[in-house]
């Protein structure tokens, strides 16, 4: 298993993660307005669908670190679901990992 001190390094990394991807979300939601031609029209609706699309991505990864989050408050942290302990530099790459890399 890991350390206490270990889990507690990757809890507040996933912390601040979670907190930066919050501020990124709520920017991303808001539809753009250029003006009323229709070449900024078009900037609008393509900007928009971008923006949808890092929206969606951010969304996720606050999923996973959210599902983290309730892996370490639960002890189960830092465990595949067959009961695998996934290496401490696995997690330092992504604290929000699941799974093991072959």
């Amino acid at each position: 298993m890991h350390t206490s001190d270990f889990i507690e390094e990757m809890k507040q990394r996933l912390l601040e993660e979670k907190k930066a991807l919050a501020g990124e979300v709520k920017e991303s939601s808001e539809f753009p307005d250029y003006g009323r031609s229709e070449e900024e029209n078009a900037d609008e609706v393509a900007d928009y669908q971008a923006l949808k699309a890092t929206n969606s991505a951010a969304s996720q990864r606050l999923a996973e670190i959210d599902a983290a989050l309730e892996a370490i408050e639960k002890q189960t942290y830092g465990v595949t679901e067959d009961g695998t302990i996934i290496p401490e530099d696995r997690l330092r790459a992504n604290p929000a990992a699941t799974t093991v890399i072959s």
